[in-house]
């Protein structure tokens, strides 16, 4: 099956649609238990997330938007049970939901932000859509094989100690 998408991206003005061949892609929502949906999102950097680029590691993705008061303080206890788990090899994903590129570099820059994380644009929530994040946040967590092991909507008591559980039970059992 090849799944077809169009996205339109506003770059300095200039709109640019770029259209994505996603082969064999799960179409979502994400179900646990079950392979990941397709990804394919362009980075605040410039750089392109793709599935293959995320596959073979576990991957954390949390959809946000940076005027959501619970998406950043998700983002605090997120990064904090990052630190809790202390799991190596840990791929973090923050993609923003519907805002421009400036916004949300203006925002990188004044929020301490897990190490290693990209942040990823999904201008018109065509990734938030393949994914089920309906409600902000959603994060996923995602094995190295590329199983959706956990999903957690919205923010409240008790999500860093939920993430860090969930980030700890996704350590390889140790050698005898």
């Amino acid at each position: 099956m090849v799944l077809a998408i169009a996205v339109a991206v506003e770059l300095q003005g200039a709109a640019i649609v770029r259209a994505e061949a996603l082969d064999d892609a799960v179409e979502g929502p994400a179900v646990i238990g079950e392979p990941r949906p397709a990804l394919e999102l362009d980075a605040l950097d410039g750089s392109l997330v793709t599935s293959p680029r995320v596959t073979g590691q576990i991957l954390l993705i949390d959809f946000f938007a940076t005027w959501c008061q619970p998406c950043r303080r998700a983002h605090d206890d997120l990064r904090a049970a990052l630190q809790d788990a202390a799991l190596p090899g840990v791929r973090v994903l923050l993609v923003d939901l519907g805002e421009p590129a400036a916004v949300v570099r203006r925002w990188a820059a004044d929020t301490a932000l897990p190490p290693g994380a990209i942040i990823a644009l999904d201008p018109n929530g065509v990734a938030a859509r393949r994914w089920g994040a309906n409600r902000l946040p959603t994060t996923f967590i995602v094995d190295a094989t590329g199983v959706v092991r956990h999903i957690n909507r919205g923010w409240g008591p008790g999500y860093r100690a939920r993430l860090s559980r969930w980030l700890r039970a996704m350590r390889p059992p140790a050698a005898p």
